[in-house]
């Protein structure tokens, strides 16, 4: 048996290779709480009570794997503090590096928004009269222009947060749902990600904007975006190209289009030959840099899950995923 020291403890039954996944017949506990020491001792953390079988549909990864000077080098073509690339049908992991290193992920946040949204059943076509939780006082930030009064479907704003990623529509996300209570719908959001073995993520707002106490990983948001591609309204919203909102302000019908801020989306960018971007999540902070994540297919239709974290600039986020989306064809 090889134990490998993560942001969870691994226990394989057989491994093939360090950091190329595990097999149908390995496991994993999650810790019960998050930490990444590499020195920490595995029997302070181990969850007795997790159950078998956790780790068979995901792509796993040693500490020391993904901080290795041979990770480092693998990814020398690729500007971003975070690096991670696996298969979502054979979960093999093709690039992992410095995945579990604590850092803000800006709008990446609104995936774990919209997976809580989406688990508590709320009605998304149920209208929600919008309240000053929609205002976003932070300079530049990227909001639809919804306002206090506004009568929107959750299905809407779920659609505006997701596609143009408005601050302010994660925000009424949130507000929709716990009745008002965004600190308690935080709560909810961290709680979720533990259940997926994301230990290593805190949020405390729904929409990503920077906060100290605001952060998470490259590993832990490949767990939550795997988690909602199980969702057919999550992975519509992630796909489109644009959207159109309808909604009421003051007695009146308004309509107003919102573009995707994925530059493959758009037809700005385009993947590497046999690689098709299914959709994906945007996210730019001062602290966090750029940052995306994607699920893309290969030329067979075999699905995978992309991650990149504190690049530099566009330019340096597309040409990276680019040369990070490459390693399917090799």
């Amino acid at each position: 048996m090889k134990k490998l020291l993560t942001v969870f403890i691994v226990f394989t039954m057989a491994v093939t290779a360090a950091g190329c996944g595990a097999d149908s017949a390995a496991y994993l506990m999650p810790y019960t709480a998050g930490s990444s020491d590499d020195q920490l001792d595995p029997t302070s953390v181990l969850s007795a009570d997790a159950a078998d079988g956790f780790a068979a549909n995901l792509g796993v990864v040693s500490v020391s794997d993904s901080t290795s000077s041979a990770a480092k080098s693998s990814v020398s073509g690729i500007d971003a503090t975070e690096v991670f690339l696996a298969g979502t049908t054979d979960n093999k992991v093709l690039a992992a590096y410095n995945i579990y290193k604590t850092m803000p992920p800006a709008s990446l946040t609104k995936i774990l928004t919209a997976l809580v949204a989406l688990k508590s059943n709320t009605d998304l076509d149920k209208e929600y009269t919008l309240t000053d939780d929609v205002t976003v006082s932070v300079a530049d930030a990227q909001v639809c222009g919804f306002k206090s009064g506004d009568v929107v479907t959750l299905r809407t704003l779920l659609y505006c947060m997701l596609i143009y990623s408005g601050n302010d529509a994660a925000n009424a996300v949130a507000s929709a749902v716990s009745g008002g209570d965004i600190s308690s719908f935080c709560s909810e959001m961290n709680k979720e990600a533990k259940s997926l073995g994301a230990t290593q993520t805190n949020f405390v707002t729904p929409n990503g904007l920077d906060d100290p106490n605001h952060y998470t990983t490259a590993y832990d948001l490949y767990l939550i975006f795997k988690e909602c591609l199980k969702y057919d309204v999550f992975k519509d919203a992630i796909s489109k190209s644009g959207y159109t909102a309808s909604f009421t302000r003051s007695g009146k019908k308004v309509t107003q289009y919102y573009a995707s801020t994925d530059y493959y989306l758009l037809g700005t960018k385009s993947a590497p030959s046999g690689i098709k971007v299914v959709g994906g999540k945007t996210g730019t902070t001062d602290q966090a840099g750029l940052c995306l994540i994607l699920y893309v297919t290969d030329s067979k239709g075999k699905g995978y899950i992309s991650v990149l974290l504190g690049s530099a600039d566009k330019n340096s986020l597309y040409s990276s995923m680019n040369n990070l989306l490459s390693d399917i064809n090799k």
